[in-house]
């Protein structure tokens, strides 16, 4: 009964949450360095020299999405890292383990997310999963 009543709310106040997964196929420019799993040509106009080029299967599912404050700084070995810009609720199902497994990276309103973790709730069964991300650095 619960369950329905967090499924209405989350319909009704939710956001559409892309899921890209990946599927890796080989360049068709150069060939495969079967010891280091990278192209035989680092300067592959393709490839790049990674060999492995992904193609994305986006899931859209709709959450329930809290953004956080962006100027909260956390300490890390390396430095400072902006900790939990994004909280995203979505309801937890049988294809959602698979989703949440094979998952590079989420968009949401408009910006790509890192998974850092996943708290799963629900009682007395689990019936949805918090998904905790931060903003993907952005290539140079």
């Amino acid at each position: 009964m619960l369950t329905h009543i967090i499924d209405d709310i989350r319909g009704l106040i939710g956001r559409p949450v892309a899921f890209h997964t990946p599927t890796y196929s080989g360049c068709g420019t150069c060939s495969l360095d079967p010891v280091s799993n990278t192209s035989t040509d680092s300067f592959c106009i393709t490839c790049g020299g990674v060999y492995w080029i992904p193609s994305y299967t986006i899931t859209t599912v709709t959450g329930h999405v809290t953004w956080g404050p962006a100027d909260i700084m956390n300490w890390y070995t390396g430095g400072k890292q902006f900790e939990g810009d994004c909280r995203v609720q979505i309801k937890y199902q049988n294809t959602t383990r698979d989703l949440l497994d094979n998952v590079e990276f989420l968009v949401v309103d408009g910006k790509s997310l890192e998974i850092t973790s996943e708290i799963l709730r629900g009682v007395p069964e689990i019936n949805r999963v918090l998904l905790d991300c931060i903003e993907k650095e952005k290539a140079a």
